[in-house]
């Protein structure tokens, strides 16, 4: 075999090496801009969702404190109410005793 035969025979094996790795070197190029794109794409949702989760958090904290303040409220009127009674008890307690 001369060296014009082995050249013949190296240079494409050689050159399809060298596509191929090219080649492949740009599909990984596509595979990490598809990495970056749902990275990307995850901190948006993330993003979202905390700020949907405050808004839940701050509609809660509203909902329980005016249901606090009701609760509030009603323990007050039932303490005057509970007062009233104890007057009336007392103003009845007074008269028959007499």
């Amino acid at each position: 075999m001369e060296w014009a035969q082995v050249l013949a025979i190296v240079l494409p094996v050689m050159l399809a090496i060298v596509i191929g790795i090219l080649y492949n070197n740009r599909r990984l190029d596509d595979v990490n801009h598809r990495v970056d794109d749902l990275r990307s794409d995850m901190n948006q949702r993330f993003i979202e969702m905390n700020q949907s989760m405050n808004q839940r958090f701050v509609e809660i904290n509203q909902s329980m404190n005016q249901r606090f303040t009701d609760m509030n409220q009603r323990f007050t009127d039932l303490l005057e109410d509970v007062r009233e009674i104890k007057r009336f008890m007392l103003e009845f307690l007074k008269k028959e005793s007499v």
